[in-house]
């Protein structure tokens, strides 16, 4: 038990880097209007800060969702270098409800949701055409943009131009999670997560030591996103080092091959830098996240060629 608790304080530590606050502040000469703490939903949670471009008319909509193992952080986490771009577009940071013994993923799908349907409506309301969608996040919040995105984009109220995924599980029933929590001592918080992500209870047999059962696979293929991709989803800029300790590097790869099969286009930032889940996150003055330096200028240019060819 010992064990367990002084693991667990680890990984929060870790996640606390990861996607909790940020300064809200932006560089002087990007000219926007920013909300806060704007209501998408009833609960307290539902909250969501916007921010439209003042000069020019927006090329599209920013959705960024935190990370924090789907029961922590909130919206302030957002990546600093998408101060790069409220300039240019509209640009949103939500927080979400925090899964428990009633809340599961499927819940966190409807604020998801909430939140697209919401910024359209704000941006009508402010005179502006959404255009199309971006949506990212990092680590859980990447889990829930990839779900939306491959889910929902049919018949999302802004069109998906793209998605930007970093060190997000894709595949839930990749043993190589139960392999890393189990080497972690964390093979008690996997059970607990799996339980309150899927709404499914865990009984003797759904895991043993050669893996899942197949009612265990099937609980879990039911909340990883690799398994609703199709040859229609959208486009995918995955990001993961492979010495991610918390989400397997596997995950991404794998995504990447049925990319390939299906002929979606995608970029792979594959790093072998060794600045792991985090993707060397560090907080700034004010607690604002900044990535890696060079990831940062990487992703940037990437979306950018993106924005080139979907925002159009």
């Amino acid at each position: 038990m010992r064990k367990f608790l002084i693991g667990l304080l680890g990984l929060l530590c870790l996640l606390a880097v990861a996607g909790c606050v940020s300064t809200g502040k932006a560089p002087e000469d990007v000219r926007y209007t920013r909300w806060n703490d704007l209501s998408y939903g009833s609960h307290e949670r539902n909250v969501v800060d916007i921010s439209i471009p003042v000069e020019a008319a927006p090329e599209g909509v920013i959705l960024f969702i935190h990370g924090g193992i789907w029961m922590y952080g909130n919206k302030d986490g957002y990546p600093v270098f998408l101060d790069d771009f409220r300039s240019r577009f509209v640009v949103a940071s939500m927080s979400h409800r925090y899964i428990d013994e009633t809340v599961h993923i499927s819940d966190l799908e409807d604020d998801v949701a909430a939140t697209v349907a919401f910024i359209r409506e704000f941006c009508l309301q402010n005179n502006v055409d959404p255009g199309k969608l971006i949506i990212m996040g990092h680590s859980s919040g990447a889990h829930l943009a990839m779900l939306y995105a491959y889910k929902q984009h049919e018949t999302s109220p802004i069109p998906v131009a793209f998605c930007v995924e970093m060190a997000g599980p894709a595949d839930m029933g990749d043993v190589a999670f139960l392999y890393n929590f189990k080497k972690m001592g964390w093979e008690k918080l996997f059970y607990q997560l799996a339980e309150k992500i899927s709404g499914y209870h865990i009984v003797d047999g759904d895991v043993t030591s050669e893996g899942y059962s197949e009612s265990g696979r099937d609980m879990l293929a039911a909340i990883s996103p690799i398994h609703f991709v199709t040859p229609a989803s959208p486009p995918t800029i995955m990001v993961h080092d492979v010495a991610d300790t918390i989400v397997p590097y596997a995950n991404s790869a794998a995504l990447n091959s049925v990319f390939n099969v299906y002929g979606i286009d995608h970029y792979f930032m594959a790093l072998y830098s060794g600045i792991g889940h985090v993707l060397g996150a560090k907080a700034i003055k004010g607690g604002a996240l900044r990535y890696d330096k060079a990831l940062e200028a990487w992703l940037v240019r990437v979306m950018n060629e993106y924005i080139e060819k979907y925002c159009g």
